[in-house]
């Protein structure tokens, strides 16, 4: 005989075994044990957490000979042939495969139908989301008004597809997603009694990757049973699960801080090598920086991540190196590229270029004009409102006399004010400086850098006054992007000097 899985296998077949849907489990128990049984039920929820299972066990405790204590007793004809899926009386229909008027028409013509052998004739319909405009209207009488005979129940992931007209002519049950401490209980019931050994911690691990789905959870552990005879670790899991492990998410984040571009790439190299997805790989960067966020602004952090306390403490030692800002900066950058990656025809190039993009470059190669602190700006100076720019005049490099600083050079003079112990201002201003009349053009490496010094605007000017007391506003442009200012005539100018085309403005 063919091998059964185990999350068919261990399928609950009575209420009580169902796991942590008790607030359902009562109200059907009551149901059946009072008789008052509603005619259509809908059971939303995400997969994997009973839907299906709960409507097969209400579908047999309705129609049992012998129920006990609103329990089916799966021992009477009717129950064994439902097990079986044998009894006629019982129809599950995939709505995803089966969802044209026409199937639905043939349901409403069944319904008329005496039952065969049980009490009840039961509809179970799977993903009813997936069902056409054609074919809800069509259900919608036989659903308001059925047969004593009949019982309608509704299965979907996605209840809020369904239409007004028939959310409101069934019983709805909000199925809940099953806690990390439910799942594991239940696997180590199922690996006890499968005499498979497995760690504790292994468990855990298959429990928080099965985000609340107890089929995927036991799916899993079907599968690292057939991957191993020895006991079952949490390396195991994450080989079978095609995750990454906390401790590589934690060194492509110390890379990240340490601007490491070796480090990055071996990073890279490393996952792809062990047959790990890109998109994989940065989903698990992307959860690892958010618990990384949960470290910095919440004082008990465990109780909002699911991992061992190792890799937390490795997450809070990390959470020490950076500031909120730059995690979100991090996460809403690595977001945005995330589909992308999935699309991309070569997505291991794809990711080192993303990756690589966080770092703020300090070589000439990439940057020419900028020069800047190895890491991003992780303080701020001042709240204060960003420096708008004004009309100004042809942009000129900066020289080392100025009115207020005579034969001083801007880097000169910003690593002076650095030993005076404006920290901040000088990471902020460690970049390229242009003085155009009477505005201050500073260029930095990218638009971390530059929201980083609009945010800061009078602070900053205040800073470049310092210098040249003839400056009164400020302009920010990342390296690279069109410095032109001023007035429209003056753009315009500028460009035809730029390419040898006269220009007359009249």
């Amino acid at each position: 005989m063919s091998h059964k899985a185990l999350y068919r296998e261990w399928r609950p077949s009575s209420f009580s075994e169902v796991v942590e849907q008790e607030h359902i489990t009562k109200t059907l128990k009551r149901a059946v044990i009072t008789g008052r049984i509603a005619h259509a039920y809908l059971f939303s929820g995400t997969r994997g957490t009973g839907k299906t299972t709960l409507a097969k066990i209400f579908a047999r405790a309705v129609n049992c000979l012998h129920p006990n204590e609103g329990d089916p007793c799966n021992k009477c004809d009717i129950c064994t042939k439902a097990s079986e899926e044998v009894l006629v009386d019982i129809a599950e229909i995939d709505a995803a495969s089966n969802n044209s008027v026409d199937n639905i028409r043939r349901i409403c013509d069944e319904v008329n139908y005496m039952p065969a052998l049980a009490k009840y004739k039961v509809y179970i319909i799977d993903e009813v989301h997936m069902l056409s405009t054609s074919a809800f209207n069509a259900l919608l009488k036989t659903l308001e008004e059925p047969p004593a005979h009949v019982i309608f129940i509704l299965c979907t992931t996605e209840p809020d597809k369904l239409p007004a007209t028939v959310l409101s002519r069934c019983q709805r049950f909000d199925f809940h997603r099953i806690t990390t401490k439910g799942i594991s209980n239940r696997l180590r019931k199922i690996a006890d009694a499968e005499k498979q050994q497995i760690t504790d911690e292994a468990l855990d691990m298959i429990a928080r990757i099965s985000f609340g789905a107890l089929r995927d959870a036991i799916s899993l552990l079907d599968q690292c049973i057939s991957s191993t005879d020895d006991t079952i670790d949490v390396t195991d899991v994450l080989n079978c699960a095609g995750l990454i492990d906390d401790m590589s998410n934690a060194k492509v984040v110390q890379a990240l801080v340490d601007n490491d571009v070796t480090g990055i790439l071996n990073s890279v190299n490393e996952v792809i090598a062990e047959g790990k997805s890109p998109a994989g790989f940065l989903s698990g960067l992307l959860g690892y920086l958010r618990n990384i966020l949960v470290c910095m602004n919440v004082k008990e952090p465990d109780r909002f991540i699911e991992a061992d306390g190792n890799a937390v403490s490795e997450m809070k030692r990390l959470s020490k190196l950076m500031e909120p800002e730059e995690v979100i900066w991090y996460i809403k950058e690595l977001s945005e590229n995330e589909a992308v990656l999935k699309r991309t025809s070569r997505p291991k190039t794809y990711l080192e270029i993303m990756l690589l993009g966080l770092l703020v470059k300090n070589t000439e190669k990439v940057q020419p004009k900028v020069q800047v602190k190895d890491k991003p700006v992780r303080k701020e100076v001042q709240k204060a409102d960003a420096v708008k720019p004004a009309v100004n005049e042809t942009s000129k490099p900066v020289k080392t006399e100025t009115k207020s600083n005579q034969n001083i050079s801007w880097s000169k003079y910003i690593q002076d004010r650095f030993d005076k112990g404006s920290k901040d201002v000088f990471e902020l201003l460690q970049s390229t400086i242009e003085i155009s009349g009477n505005q201050a053009v500073v260029t930095v490496a990218n638009d971390f850098l530059k929201s980083s010094l609009e945010r800061n605007g009078v602070a900053v000017l205040e800073e470049i006054r310092g210098y040249s007391k003839d400056i009164t506003n400020a302009r920010f442009v990342v390296a690279g992007t069109d410095k032109v200012a001023g007035s429209p005539e003056q753009q315009i100018t500028e460009i035809g000097k730029k390419h040898n085309i006269p220009v007359e403005i009249i």
